[in-house]
């Protein structure tokens, strides 16, 4: 057969193609036609939909970061210099940072800003706990953060020497769900600011690079599973990423009980994941080994496959989201201590209709993938927030929670009558159960 002939048989084929199609194979959901129509009929917020992902405008490799930040890291740094060089050790702390002993930042003759269950003068009402004001401001605290004491040296104690630190080794796990509604060892001085206290959430976990800035949230749900949004992971390999657990104050270093850190062997994204629409927006990542599980680091459950039931269910349940992002779309910098959202659930055609108020149009279509919750003015999880959880109480429960949402994407951020979009974990459920089997795990039971 000659060129001239495998020319005429294509051109026959076109001819039989129907009228503004391609010969081209689709997918069986789908139909060959031309991109401006394409564009035109879209129905999928594509383009429209705002990522819970932290904003990068310094380009490839930078990152934005706090002036006063930076500041005082180098001068923290430059502290331990000196005071290595003051007691004579040989070894500078970029050298050798395991060799020094605990250093501490003046503030006043002979005090220092030391955790505040290191002091044996710290504030610590009726139960035992600390009292902190989370919005304090370190010149008012002597430059102290709102974990430390400016405690004098003669008052200091030895870590491990207080009684009211309790010993993680021998915390046995009751079952998954389980909050501290109290927390533990710390009491803000109200919830006026959506702050979480310490502990109060134990599943809450982040994810951070390799030179441990904040990159997402995620949710523990096995103590070595962890699930998150595929957007927030989706430029992101096994070895740029760590996962740290049992973290509040991601300023701070000085809880009471310290996060772990773990390295990811594995990172499973939905196959259907479009980072468009953001349809089927969730990742599954396998750690290298299981975080030690302790009074601030515990699973959470899963719900069951969804069903009209479990809807009905939800729109009653009490469901909170947490985070470390920005407060909402005007602030300019992250929360620092993990924030604490209350958030009703919105059914899936309520949220549609309101999302069609939106940019997004009156043809939009929300994904069955997608749950929605918010909608509350001065409510809402924003930017940097992308992979936290929503979640809510179980069935006759109070204090024991179910992952429902994994933080996805929004229009702008805690308006009134607009509610942000979740990851429909019960939807996605069966993906889960996949997921898990096939990384050698058993399957997790609900609850």
């Amino acid at each position: 057969m000659n060129v001239e002939q495998v020319l005429l048989i294509s051109l026959a084929l076109v001819s039989l193609a129907p009228a503004g199609h391609s010969i081209r194979t689709c997918g069986s959901h789908q139909v060959c036609v031309s991109k401006q129509r394409c564009d035109e009929t879209d129905d999928s917020g594509k383009g429209k939909l705002v990522k819970r992902i932290l904003d990068n405008s310094c380009g490839l490799g930078l990152e934005c970061c706090d002036k006063e930040q930076l500041e005082n890291y180098d001068a923290y740094q430059a502290e331990v210099e000196n005071r290595n060089r003051r007691r004579g050790n040989p070894w500078s702390s970029s050298d050798n940072p395991l060799s020094a002993a605990p250093v501490y930042k003046s503030c006043g003759v002979r005090r220092e800003c030391v955790p505040r269950h290191l002091c044996t003068t710290g504030v610590v009402n009726e139960d035992g706990r600390y009292i902190i004001k989370p919005r304090i401001n370190e010149d008012s605290n002597f430059g102290c953060r709102i974990v430390e004491e400016c405690c004098p040296l003669d008052d200091q104690i030895e870590e491990g020497r207080n009684p009211i630190q309790r010993n993680v080794k021998d915390f046995l796990l009751k079952g998954c769900g389980y909050s501290n509604p109290k927390g533990l060892y710390y009491q803000l001085d109200g919830y006026n600011n959506g702050e979480s206290v310490f502990a109060e959430f134990p599943w809450t976990v982040a994810f951070m690079d390799m030179e441990g800035n904040y990159v997402c949230g995620g949710t523990l749900i096995h103590p070595q599973l962890v699930l998150t949004s595929a957007h927030n992971v989706f430029n992101q390999t096994e070895d740029s990423l760590l996962v740290r657990a049992g973290d509040w104050d991601l300023n701070s270093q000085t809880e009471l009980h310290p996060y772990q850190m773990r390295a990811i062997s594995e990172i499973h994204r939905h196959e259907n994941f479009n980072n468009l629409t953001l349809y089927n927006d969730i990742a599954l990542v396998v750690l290298e080994r299981p975080f030690q599980v302790a009074p601030h680091i515990q699973p959470i459950c899963l719900p069951p496959p969804e069903t009209p039931r479990m809807e009905a269910e939800l729109r009653s349940a009490h469901c909170l989201a947490t985070g470390w992002g920005h407060r909402n779309s005007t602030s300019r910098t992250m929360e620092n201590l993990l924030k604490r959202i209350e958030l009703p659930a919105v059914d899936h055609e309520s949220c549609q209709s309101l999302l069609r108020r939106t940019v997004l149009g009156r043809r939009y279509r929300l994904h069955p993938s997608f749950i929605c919750a918010g909608g509350v003015k001065g409510k809402d999880t924003c930017m940097g927030d992308g992979g936290s959880p929503l979640f809510c109480t179980l069935p006759g429960q109070k204090d024991r929670y179910q992952l429902v949402g994994i933080v996805s994407w929004g229009i702008e951020c805690a308006e009134e009558d607009v509610p942000a979009a979740y990851t429909n974990v019960a939807y996605l459920r069966s993906w889960i159960d996949e997921q898990v089997t096939r990384s050698g795990f058993p399957l997790i039971e609900g609850f």
